[in-house]
């Protein structure tokens, strides 16, 4: 199956919203959680590319 990245984002957007949420009633402080965010979504962009290079013709009109 081809990699969609526009569903991998959408669905990492609301992942990251909960997991959020979840910390902000736990009580961690908002630069932790801006720290925490920043970090995950250099993973994403990282996974992404790795998809990206898994399927070159989906992404470099091969």
């Amino acid at each position: 199956m081809a990699y969609n990245h526009r569903k991998a984002e959408i669905e990492w957007l609301n992942w990251k919203e909960k997991e959020e949420k979840q910390m902000r009633e736990l009580g961690m402080d908002e630069d932790t959680i801006q720290r925490l965010h920043t970090y995950d979504w250099q993973q994403f962009k990282a996974e992404r590319n790795f998809y990206e290079w898994l399927c070159p013709s989906r992404f470099r009109g091969q």
